[in-house]
């Protein structure tokens, strides 16, 4: 939905999103910042509907506040590089912790100025023609920013890719968004990006979270519920994997992809049969480095994981066990969202926990009140 959003507020065409649920913090985040750079945003309970400034977007005159969101920051700070001069932007505590000079470093051998590469920082634009280089093995956020905002360019701009990519399922979800709005391009190891009009859909369906899977994955595992519902999340290789990883056909997983759900993956591994997580070292540098976070959390319920280069080792058969003392979810969504299904099956105070709504509004409210409908 933030890559829709980003597109559809630089095109002068109206588009509609559809959705269900309640849109998570992250995203009105995006959609705050796009409306001070002149974009129009109708929100209704099932839609919004999304029309850009006639001319192009705005320099905001004020500060852009991303909140929680590293994949708001990224997709703003290059859309803002493109407008003539200064813009700051900012975030919460976490966000500010968050290292974005895989950006910053892009933008500033396109000639762009910015003062730091953790927030808050101040960008002075507009970016100049040019080339520079991407490593994607440290995160598929910057190659997702500058498509975000290459209808904005000057003229053309040449970007290499190096390194081996992660969270290629993002990447991908970017270029299908792109090339569905109006984008020629095929992926390859050289890019080149020039200004384009942007054509959203007129209507767009936004699919279900699938990073919340194992969340429910977990949460019935705890308490022998099926709070799936059927078909919701298709026959994806996710599911699959993490499905064999718990019936104990194989003991490996890779997280290569999918860095976000490391926290309940080692849960369910920890109580299931054990095994390991690889390919996973980029979930260092989300909110928390979750790889410590997640063997301190899961260390509180009792769980024992042993940290490697790119991953977890995890025993299989464990307990788990109320925590003895309050668990700090470190700013986290993925972290609380966690710690708190663990909570409802063995009971532990949580603090920070309220960072849930940043994907999931209501989160706390639906497992506490309901938790065999979840």
């Amino acid at each position: 939905m933030i890559r829709w959003i980003a597109l559809s507020s630089q095109c002068e065409s109206r588009t509609e999103l559809v959705f269900e649920g309640v849109p998570g913090e992250d995203i009105e985040s995006m959609a705050r910042c796009m409306e001070k750079m002149g974009a129009s945003i109708v929100r209704k309970r099932r839609s919004w509907s999304i029309k850009g400034k006639v001319g192009g977007l705005d320099n905001p005159g004020c500060a852009l506040d991303c909140g929680n969101s590293a994949t708001t920051a990224n997709f703003v700070t290059a859309i803002v590089a493109c407008l003539e001069g200064s813009v700051k932007i900012d975030g919460d505590i976490s966000l500010r912790k968050r290292d974005l000079s895989p950006l910053t470093s892009v933008l500033r051998e396109l000639g762009c100025n910015i003062t730091s590469d953790r927030l808050p920082y101040t960008v002075n634009g507009p970016i100049n023609p040019g080339n520079s280089n991407i490593d994607e093995s440290l995160s598929s956020q910057t190659l997702s920013g500058i498509i975000m905002a290459s209808p904005g360019f000057p003229s053309e701009v040449g970007i290499s890719l190096r390194g081996d990519a992660v969270s290629r399922w993002y990447r991908d979800l970017t270029l299908e968004i792109a090339v569905l709005s109006g984008l020629d391009i095929q992926y390859g190891k050289l890019l080149y990006l020039s200004p384009w009009s942007i054509k959203t859909p007129k209507i767009i369906e936004i699919p279900a979270e699938f990073s919340l899977l194992p969340i429910s994955l977990l949460f019935d595992k705890l308490h022998g519920t099926n709070s799936l519902e059927s078909g919701k999340y298709g026959d994806s290789y996710l599911k699959d994997a993490i499905e064999k990883v718990m019936s104990g056909k194989y003991s490996k997983i890779s997280l290569r992809d999918y860095s976000d759900i490391i926290a309940p993956v080692a849960a369910l591994m920890a109580i299931g049969g054990g095994g390991k997580i690889v390919d996973a070292s980029h979930a260092r540098g989300k909110e928390s480095n979750r790889i410590l976070s997640t063997i301190s959390m899961l260390g509180s319920f009792g769980i024992e994981i042993e940290e490697n280069a790119d991953g977890l080792k995890i025993p299989g058969g464990q307990e788990l066990e109320s925590a003895s003392r309050p668990i700090n979810c470190e700013d986290d969504h993925r972290l609380a969202m966690t710690a708190a299904a663990i909570a409802t099956k063995v009971g532990s105070d949580l603090f920070g926990h309220e960072i849930c709504d940043v994907t999931h509004p209501g989160f706390l409210e639906m497992i506490l009140t309901r938790p065999t409908e979840m």
